[in-house]
């Protein structure tokens, strides 16, 4: 019998070549490269949206604010210790002289002022209402903080009125009860800050606070989608008249504007749109510039966010490493 031949049943199989599977594998992490970019940008683009409308809620709460009380909200210390010398009142620079304001104009802003005066976080001797032994409900809220702008200041003889100074102030305040004049829906978005060595630090429920202290002792901010406290400015008042705004009667002493907060002012200028400030080509400010803008000149408050990068450089307006070309900036009233 002859030998029968090879039977095959079906095509033969032939499996894939190192160089096949290397291609497949590249063009599988091109893809994935392109849907991370996509959603990270997509990410960024809703939580830049988020923050604009968390800003633009919080800019609407300062006018409510204003309206009730007659004044905006003062600026709050940024001192390292005590923490709770972060909820003193922060008095303004003076503008005369002009070398030395133009300096120091550009730190004066609080992180925690806007927790403070728009929530009412807090105890009683911080915000005149809601202490945590009083059993008053509900614990958001401020009584109104009288014509300095803090609680217990002005009646309190140890330490002197307008002092501002947190230890031995008045029990919780009688009277009507303000706000919250903002609703947070999403409890993220307050943080437990600190300044210790001049660095702004925030910490959030469950983590590890240093000194032995929680998140509850901290004093609170109202922070971005970046998990960033956000900054309140507002116009340079007389000190210890919270209720005027600073015009100056020295011809050689220029009023002072939010025109001169480097760190709010936009990072790229339409052509023939930019006016000089007071802190102007000055020699003892890192990078000084002239540009600014007629809003700023104008504005009497104004909220900063650093933005995606999460970081700035409040010394200049264009820093070369660009920190500040994603900050975010809200104008009021």
């Amino acid at each position: 019998m002859s030998p029968q031949p090879d039977q095959h049943y079906g095509p033969k199989l032939r499996g894939f070549t190192i160089v096949e599977l290397m291609i497949v594998i590249a063009v599988i992490i091109v893809l994935l490269s392109i849907v991370i970019v996509a959603v990270n940008a997509a990410t960024r683009t809703a939580q830049s949206a988020n923050t604009l409308t968390l800003m633009n809620s919080m800019k609407q709460a300062l006018v409510r604010f204003k309206a009730d009380i007659g004044y905006y909200p003062p600026v709050l210390g940024r001192i390292a210790d005590p923490v709770d010398r972060l909820r003193e009142l922060f008095e303004p620079p003076d503008p005369d002289p002009p070398a030395s304001y133009q300096v120091r104009i550009q730190t004066w802003w609080s992180s925690a002022a806007m927790a403070e005066y728009l929530l009412g976080y807090g105890e009683g001797r911080d915000d005149g209402y809601g202490y945590v032994d009083s059993g008053e409900t509900p614990t958001l809220g401020i009584r109104d903080p009288g014509p300095d702008g803090v609680w217990g200041a002005v009646t309190n003889p140890s330490p002197p009125p307008g002092d501002g100074s947190l230890e031995a102030r008045n029990p919780p305040l009688d009277g009507k009860v303000y706000g919250p004049y903002l609703e947070l829906k999403d409890e993220r978005l307050i943080a437990g800050v600190m300044y210790p060595g001049g660095t702004l630090q925030t910490y959030f429920p469950g983590d590890a606070v240093p000194g032995g202290l929680s998140f509850e002792d901290l004093p609170k901010a109202i922070v971005d989608y970046w998990g960033q406290p956000i900054r309140y400015f507002r116009q340079v008042y007389r000190s210890g008249d919270i209720r005027s705004v600073y015009r100056s009667l020295d011809p050689n002493v220029p009023t002072p504007t939010l025109a001169d907060v480097f760190v709010l002012r936009p990072f790229d200028l339409k052509p023939g749109s930019a006016i000089d400030g007071i802190a102007d080509n000055n020699p003892d400010i890192p990078g000084g510039d002239s540009s600014t803008t007629h809003a700023l000149r104008t504005a009497e408050f104004a909220l900063l966010s650093a933005g995606p990068d999460r970081a700035l450089n409040q010394d200049v307006r264009r820093d070369e490493d660009e920190f500040n070309k994603d900050n975010i900036v809200e104008l009021g009233p």
